[in-house]
């Protein structure tokens, strides 16, 4: 999937950092599903997308990395990938670290990894079998290479995109009352999928748009259920899949039938407010001034501000929050999705809307295409 000169560029990274913290050997933890806080850094450092299992991998300042995973099938596409060449198969994965590292003679000195993610019961290990590893937390360095993307990445980011803006055309196209939340899911991942999603994180919630009925269809926990689309519903989606292991998220609140003059308003203060907080997406501005600005803004149109409003995603999902406290700049090559909930004073109904938006010299660029226009869908 990636050249030559991208996992050249991916290993030189790792060199690099190993040398910046002083480490004798990094450790790199990872899942194949919905990545997470760090979890992406498995398929970001070793150019594979292995989907089963929690997987891991070792890699050494002067010798070839070794990946720890649990089936035949993964070490074949951990392989493929061409990053790690040596693979151990293993259902208890501290115990062949532990075994790699004492064959490397690597008893002492400096282990990077994730402290965050790194499961107790390893860490534990570790400290028992191998008392002389001091265990540092490169958390935040990891976070820095794997959120600098290349062209590469940032072709497949904007590939993603389309693939978002398909399955929200296909959801308008399609959806029809009459229709449960796990058909309208159907519809728009067939779509994102047959573009090439090799992975979909749908959420669909629907119902009634009221001021007085007390439903917030938009912030509702959104997995899909059996509910019925029925005519004066609106429908909430999350539409975010995941294109050769990079994520985008388009998010759309829908009518069927016309809207009444509740939802149109409130769509226009959302579009309103995320168009204002645009200002905000530019290289080094911090992240947390997003947040501010888009509660600033809700609140100013006489509406009560929900978090989460958005998130920093490419290889994981959720990289980080945006939230008033985020003190991380932006840099050009980020992706990130705004998507702030807009509520009533009284928490009677609320509006989801967003998108993802790519970081660039100057500013930003919208990765969807699709209209801002609030849709509805007919009988």
């Amino acid at each position: 999937m990636f050249s030559d000169g991208e996992k050249k560029r991916r290993v030189e990274a790792v060199k690099g950092l190993m040398q910046d913290e002083k480490l004798d050997v990094l450790l790199t933890i990872g899942n194949g599903c919905v990545g997470t806080n760090a979890y992406g850094c498995f398929r970001f450092l070793t150019a594979a997308n292995v989907y089963y299992g929690l997987q891991s991998a070792l890699f050494f300042p002067c010798s070839n990395p070794v990946g720890i995973v649990d089936s035949e099938i993964s070490c074949g596409e951990l392989k493929n990938a061409g990053i790690v060449t040596e693979c151990r198969i293993s259902t208890t994965p501290i115990q062949a670290i532990i075994d790699v590292l004492k064959e490397s003679e690597i008893t002492s000195g400096r282990l990077g990894t994730s402290l965050d993610i790194l499961p107790q019961s390893w860490r534990m290990a570790l400290e028992r079998e191998m008392p002389g590893l001091v265990l540092c937390d490169v958390s935040e360095p990891l976070f820095r290479i794997r959120n600098h993307h290349s062209p590469e990445e940032v072709a497949l980011i904007r590939q993603c995109g389309k693939l978002a803006d398909a399955g929200y055309a296909e959801v308008l196209k399609n959806v029809k009352p009459g229709m449960t939340e796990q058909q309208v899911a159907a519809e728009l991942e067939h779509a994102t999928q047959g573009m090439g999603a090799d992975y979909n994180f749908t959420l669909i919630s629907t119902g009634r748009f009221s001021l007085e009925d007390n439903q917030l269809p938009c912030i509702r926990a959104a997995t899909m259920f059996d509910c019925v689309v029925a005519h004066g519903d609106c429908i909430s989606m999350e539409i975010t899949p995941r294109y050769n292991g990079y994520w985008t998220q388009l998010v759309r609140t829908i009518s069927v039938g016309e809207p009444n003059e509740d939802f149109i308003k409130m769509h226009e203060v959302s579009c309103r407010i995320i168009k204002g907080a645009l200002e905000e997406l530019k290289p080094g501005n911090r992240i947390g001034n997003i947040a501010i600005k888009l509660k600033q803004l809700t609140e100013e149109a006489g509406y009560v501000f929900s978090y989460p409003c958005g998130h920093i995603c490419a290889i994981d999902l959720n990289e980080e929050r945006i939230t008033p406290d985020n003190d991380r700049p932006l840099e050009e090559g980020m992706a990130v999705i705004l998507h702030p909930s807009i509520i009533t004073p009284k928490i009677s109904s609320g509006i989801f809307w967003g998108q993802t938006y790519l970081i660039t010299k100057t500013g930003y660029e919208c990765l969807m295409s699709c209209s801002d226009d609030l849709m509805s869908i007919q009988a």
